[in-house]
């Protein structure tokens, strides 16, 4: 499993589990060159013979089942593959307060709250880790807010059993979120738009996701790559299964067609794609849509909604 670890997302207590739960010698860990946390192997292959075919093999002949770190998600996505990464995602207001309280506690941060939140690398923090990798090809997007239910549903799908753990809690009542003044959530919400809307959409995932898993049907990530009067096209896999996912296109409630993904995606290779990178699809309409049609594009077998768009005038 690679966790992509968000600082202040409940990372170090999901880390931390899986440590107890893998075994220290089974766990590796990047948390940059001068960390004491970065395990020995990182130090060496990544960082200082910067060779990381030797990192990977050494992986496997250590037996590391477990890779975390506060990196991007492409940068070690590509060894265990797209399906067996997992992150977490918070309000992005929340975390940032929460990084803030981190470093004046931990690093004796000494400026104010603002002249934090204005440097360039904590703002739009998620988007950045994630840039290179669309948030719905990752195995799992768990969610802060709902730590328990995102462990409960990491541990059925990974075969895992991952205890429930409260690490590095800044504060005695962490499921309070931080009261802040308008002004100052106004700008932070203004700097941070990007974050903003990305956690909205992995909310939405979430909720989509365990709708599903509640109900025993399985979850396919899939996402839209082109849209026009003419045709759709994007890629899905099913979490679990290496069966070509079948895509129904609607009109409302009326079934336009259906298409198999089994083209191939080269340009995703490096995340680690299921089914060799065989994925895709392409839907070409049998007439040209008109704008203001909204289209649905879903999974025939569950009904999972993979988008619903509506076609806008040409430029």
């Amino acid at each position: 499993m690679f966790f992509i670890h968000i600082p202040k997302t409940a990372g170090t207590s999901f880390r931390k589990a899986a440590e107890k739960y893998y075994g220290l010698e089974h766990v590796c860990y990047d948390y940059s060159p001068s960390s004491r946390e970065s395990s020995d192997i990182v130090i060496q292959e990544v960082y200082e013979n910067n060779d990381n075919f030797s990192f990977f093999k050494k992986l496997d002949d250590n037996s590391i089942e477990f890779l975390s770190g506060h990196v991007h998600a492409c940068k070690y996505i590509d060894i265990f593959g797209a399906r067996n990464s997992v992150v977490f995602m918070r309000d992005p207001i929340q975390r940032v307060v929460s990084e803030y309280n981190h470093f004046v506690r931990n690093f004796n941060y000494e400026g104010d709250f603002e002249s934090f939140y204005t440097k360039p690398q904590f703002i739009n923090r998620l988007k950045k880790l994630l840039t290179g990798v669309p948030y719905q090809a990752i195995g799992f997007v768990g969610l802060t807010e709902s730590y328990s239910s995102s462990l409960d549903q990491i541990n059925e799908r990974y075969s895992t059993m991952i205890p429930d753990l409260e690490l590095n809690k800044g504060r005695s009542y962490t499921h309070e979120p931080y009261k802040l003044d308008i002004e100052v959530i106004n700008r932070l919400e203004a700097i941070n738009q990007e974050d903003i809307d990305l956690y909205r959409q992995c909310v939405d995932l979430f909720e989509q996701r365990t709708i599903l898993w509640k109900s025993g049907k399985p979850f396919v990530h899939a996402a839209l790559q082109q849209v026009s009067h003419k045709s759709l096209s994007g890629w899905a896999w099913s979490d679990t299964s290496d069966e070509a996912v079948t895509i129904e296109i609607l009109i409302e409630d009326k079934v336009l067609g259906e298409v198999i993904s089994t083209d191939f995606r080269p340009g995703m290779l490096r995340i680690g794609l299921p089914r060799g990178g065989y994925v895709g699809f392409h839907f070409q309409y049998p007439y040209e849509l008109p704008a203001g049609t909204t289209l649905i594009c879903r999974v025939k077998e569950t009904g999972q909604v993979i988008d619903t768009v509506r076609l806008q005038l040409d430029a």
